[in-house]
Formats: C-alpha cells, sequence, structure tokens
C-alpha cells in the first residue's frame, strides 16, 4: 500500500497552491501606494466590510482564528478548499444575519470586499475555484467561488465533538479577556427548534392541550405532534454571554442536563470566576439534580410546580408569616397629564420546610415512604400580591437552597430567566435565525445552533470590548510577557474581580440596530487592497490620496494637509 498524506499535509498543499492568505489591514502603506500612483489591486465599497474588518480583527486579538484553523473534517481525504474558509463563510453568515443558503450567492458569495478579506482574491469570486458545471450554464452567471451546497456539505461534515469543542474553547477564549469574573449568575433554558418531519434524526414531541370546540362550546382534548430539536444554553446573566449548551431531540427531558452543563460552564471559566447561582424554570424540577446542585455549592432558584406538597404547605404558612412589603412608583403619561401609581408586591419567605420528598441523593429518595423518613431541608418564598395583583392560591413559589431572610432577593433573582428568553431565545431566531440549517438532518441543526451560538458570543464580546476602547492588553497573552501574565494570574483571584461588565454598556441597542449603525456608518468608505494588504479610507481621503483637488473636505476628516500627514505623507 502507497504512502497516504494525512488531512494535514493535503490542507497545507492546497492552500499553498492557492496562496491562501486572509488580508491584513495597513492603511499607512496602502494610502502611501496610492500617494505615489502605484497600481493597486482593486477597490470596493465598504458596506458590510466595515464590520468584518473589526470584529476579524477582534478574533486575530483573543485568538480565535487560531480555534478556526485547527478545525479539520474528519476523515475527508482531499481537500479543495481549506477548512478554515468553511468555517468563516459560514460565522459570516451567522453574523451578518442571512437566513437562508440560497441567499449566500447573492448577499456574501458575490461581494468581493468581504470575499477577499477572508482569503479569497477576484478571479474566484467572479469564476470559481472550479469549471464544474460551465457547459450546463446558459444565462445565470457565477456568483462567488462555491455555491451554497458546497459550504452545507463539508460544514455538516463537522461532527459533534468538535462542534462542542469549538464552541466551548470560544468561551474560554472569552473568559480569558476579562469581562467574567468573581462570583456569577447564570441562567439555563431550552428552546424548541421545530422541523418537518421530513428531517433526518428528528425527535417527535407529542402535545396534548384543550381546545374549543366549534358549534358545541364543549372542551375537547387535541393531540399534536411537534418534530425537531431543542437547544439548550446556560448564561451569565449581566452579560448575556452563553457559557455551555447542548442540542437534543425535542422530546428529551431539559433536566438531565443541568448539572453536566453547570460543570461545563465551571470548566470553561476555570479559575478566572466561580458560579454561584443558577436559574432555571420547573421544567428542570427534579430532586436529585437539585440536590447535587446544592452539593456542588451553588444555590439555585426555580419554581414550584402546582400540586406539589411543598408548595401547599409553603401557601398555607405563608398565612400567618411575616409578609415583606416593597412598593414601586411608576408613571403614566407626560406632561400636566402625568399620572403616578404606586405597585405594591407582598411576599413571604419560609425556612426549613422538608415536604419535597425528592430532594436529596437517590438513596435518600428510595426511602421516601419509611415512616421515619425525614425530608431535606429547603427554603420558599410565596408570593401573595404581584404588583397590586392578589395572588390567592394560584401565586408562584420559589423554591431556593439560598437564605431567604430578604425573599425580594429570591423574587428578583428568579426574574433573571427573562435574560435568556429574550436576549438569546427571542434574538436568536430573529436576527440570528437560530432556526435555519444549512441541511434538513440532525448534523445540520447541531452545526447551525453552534456556530451561532459562537458567533452571537463573540459578537457581544467584541461589542463590549469597543465599549471599552478595545484595549488589546485586557486579552489574557496578548502583549504582555509570560511573568507579567503570571503575576497578573497571582494578583487576580477570583474573589478579587468585581461584577462582571453588564450588557447595559451597550446602550441596549440590539443586535439589529447595531448591524443598521454600522452599515450606515461605513457607507462613505472604500477598502483598497495593494498586494497582501488593505487599507479603509473616507471616499473623501482616498480621493485626496489620488491627487484630486477636493473643494467640500468632510469636517470631520480635517484638511487636505490633515489628511496627508495622518499617513505619514507631505504634501
Amino acid at each position: 500500500m502507497g504512502y497516504q498524506q494525512t488531512s494535514e499535509e493535503v490542507t497545507r498543499n492546497f492552500i499553498d497552491r492557492l496562496e491562501w492568505q486572509t488580508g491584513e489591514r495597513d492603511d499607512a502603506s496602502a494610502a502611501r501606494a496610492i500617494h505615489e500612483g502605484q497600481e493597486v489591486d482593486a477597490v470596493y465599497g465598504l458596506d458590510e466590510a466595515g464590520l468584518l474588518d473589526e470584529f476579524y480583527h477582534f478574533l486575530q486579538v483573543i485568538g480565535a482564528l487560531s480555534l478556526i484553523e485547527g478545525m479539520q473534517l474528519v476523515g475527508v481525504q482531499r481537500v479543495l478548499i481549506p477548512v478554515v474558509q468553511f468555517v468563516l463563510l459560514y460565522m459570516l453568515k451567522a453574523l451578518f444575519g442571512i437566513d437562508s443558503m440560497n441567499a449566500l450567492p447573492q448577499l456574501l458569495f458575490s461581494n468581493v470586499a468581504l470575499m477577499s478579506l477572508i482569503g479569497f482574491n477576484a478571479y474566484q469570486v467572479a469564476n470559481g475555484f472550479t469549471r464544474r458545471g460551465d457547459d450546463r450554464r446558459r444565462n445565470k452567471s457565477k456568483q462567488g467561488p462555491l455555491t451554497p451546497q458546497c459550504l452545507a456539505q463539508n460544514i455538516c461534515k463537522l461532527t459533534v465533538e468538535q462542534m462542542e469543542g469549538f464552541f466551548n474553547g470560544v468561551v474560554r477564549l472569552i473568559v480569558a479577556m476579562g469581562f467574567l469574573r468573581g462570583n456569577l449568575t447564570v441562567a439555563l433554558d431550552g428552546s424548541r427548534l421545530p422541523t418537518t418531519k421530513k428531517y433526518e434524526g428528528r425527535g417527535c414531541l407529542k402535545v396534548e392541550k384543550e381546545v374549543k370546540e366549534k358549534g358545541t362550546g364543549n372542551m375537547v382534548k387535541v393531540v399534536k405532534y411537534i418534530f425537531g430539536w431543542k437547544v439548550l444554553v446556560l448564561i451569565e446573566v449581566r452579560t448575556r454571554l452563553p457559557l455551555a449548551a447542548k442540542v437534543v431531540k425535542i422530546e428529551e427531558y431539559e433536566g438531565r442536563w443541568l448539572v453536566p452543563l453547570l460543570k461545563q460552564a465551571q470548566a470553561n471559566l476555570g479559575e478566572k470566576a466561580r458560579i454561584v447561582k443558577v436559574v432555571v424554570d420547573r421544567g428542570y424540577l427534579d430532586g436529585e439534580d437539585l440536590w447535587q446542585v446544592d452539593q456542588m455549592g451553588i444555590i439555585f432558584v426555580i419554581v414550584a410546580k402546582s400540586g406539589m406538597a411543598i408548595r401547599e404547605d409553603a401557601k398555607a404558612l405563608a398565612r400567618d408569616g411575616q409578609v415583606v412589603e416593597r412598593v414601586q412608583v411608576v408613571r403614566h403619561g407626560h406632561g400636566r397629564k402625568a399620572t403616578t401609581e404606586e405597585l405594591k408586591t407582598r411576599v413571604v419567605g419560609i425556612e426549613g420546610l422538608t415536604t419535597y420528598d425528592d430532594y436529596g441523593s437517590e438513596e435518600h429518595a428510595r426511602q421516601k415512604n419509611r415512616k421515619d423518613f425525614d425530608g431535606n431541608a429547603i427554603n420558599a418564598v410565596a408570593v401573595l400580591t404581584w404588583q397590586n395583583r392578589e395572588q390567592g392560591s394560584k401565586g408562584p413559589v420559589y423554591l431556593t437552597n439560598g437564605p431567604v431572610k430578604d425573599p425580594f432577593v429570591v423574587f428578583d433573582d428568579y426574574d433573571w430567566r427573562s435574560v435568556i428568553e429574550n436576549g438569546i431565545f427571542k434574538e436568536g431566531k430573529h436576527p440570528w435565525h437560530l432556526g435555519h440549517s444549512p441541511q434538513k438532518n440532525e448534523a445540520g441543526v447541531t452545526v447551525h445552533c453552534f456556530f451561532t451560538l459562537a458567533v452571537m458570543a463573540l459578537c457581544t464580546a467584541f461589542r463590549l470590548w469597543k465599549a471599552q476602547g478595545a484595549p488589546e492588553s485586557r486579552v489574557e497573552g496578548k502583549g504582555r510577557s509570560k511573568a507579567e501574565n503570571e503575576a497578573e494570574s497571582v494578583r487576580r483571584t477570583p474573589d478579587s474581580f468585581g461584577e462582571p461588565a453588564g450588557i447595559d454598556v451597550l446602550g441596549g441597542e440590539g443586535t439589529e440596530r447595531w448591524r443598521r449603525r454600522l452599515k450606515k456608518e461605513n457607507r462613505d468608505k472604500v477598502i483598497v487592497f495593494v498586494g497582501e494588504t488593505y487599507g479603509i479610507f473616507h471616499v473623501a481621503e482616498f480621493s485626496i490620496l489620488g491627487g484630486l483637488r477636493i473643494k467640500d473636505i468632510p469636517q470631520q476628516l480635517g484638511s487636505r494637509q490633515a489628511i496627508l500627514a495622518r499617513y505619514g505623507l507631505s504634501p
């Protein structure tokens, strides 16, 4: 048997033959070439490339590009396009919010500026990598170096283990930036990703609900089957950064992943931070799992289900318990017609309830029917009035292993659940299109979910990084010596860190508004490619560097002399 090349050798050979490389920004060098009248390779409008330029630099700074370059297609011996470019292309699809694979040729593959930034040249964008199918092409010209089907088929060859490893690697790189530190509160929840029954490997969930029958008005039970998967995400609530994730079939019980995801999240955090509190909904209500969380030294907050003995006991004891009241003043209307309203909320904390029989180890739960059985103590917070609305017997009861001396702490903690619903799943499905997989199978859904969540995390970290002035020295291992890094790690123990940087530093600007703002900021700029480098200039700067005389120069650019001096050039 002859010598068989390794996948690394095949990839390296093709990289060398195609002269694959990503662009490197050097404004001064590009400005000098323009000013001296040298021939430039290409000039394009900036549009989305303005976002990619800074984001791509951010990936380099934190080491994410090295993580991407290490990915390989397992079992694939021949690689025409390097895997790193498949990965970057799919990440761009997520970054720019492109929902359909069929829209890629028009919205991404034909954008020469974008494609050039990640290593494709203009000839490849115009003519593709191969001439396959050219003899059958009549009216429609090529749009990009590859087809959407080629990207989908290859990206879906990445395994679940590779995608989980990639996602966890991204989280660890973000953690190294210092945004997550000290004691953290996390939230865990799942969201359905419904599909049609034709998806290969899909799950099936049977749902029964009561509906009013037409004509008679009687309530009847209707059975509905939902096909697809479910994505589980554990996030840090202040930054909304995902720390761990899992993709499972739609019918799978979420609770079994509570402890594994907490352990994975803590492993990703390392010594930089520690999880001290987790907030989950009643779908994770399992006594053995919650006991394990308690044994890990983590406080949990969860809402009790109706019919549970501990819930009924808590409601009964709350009637005679110590009520804690909070009044919020809310303003309605504007000007002279404005009115104010007082919203009153009343809660009661109850300590040491022992009627949650399943709360304990597996051996403990097996003994719950014995006469001498003693349950493990757990605390509760019962809500009597919620913003002037009396709750009665239907009011929520929160269970926790934490203190309830101030029951509003538990009450407010549970409210963090809304962050994961609005900040991850609502945004994830639009504008991130979390439910649009590249192929109709399990591999497509899994790859898409992990890539989308990873890009969402990187995007949030990038925006936080920009909001703090893009300090490259903040990234561990970047811009500091080994001795300085070691000294920093000794000096900054988890207890010495402050609170995580909250998402409020972004001013409440969502992803869609952020994309529109960046597009507006870059609409008057051009990107100029010169050899292996590129520069980005305002169109007026580009014109002045090229020798044109402009009467009305935008005020923010300064004079002609100031523009030339900015790039080290003389008039």
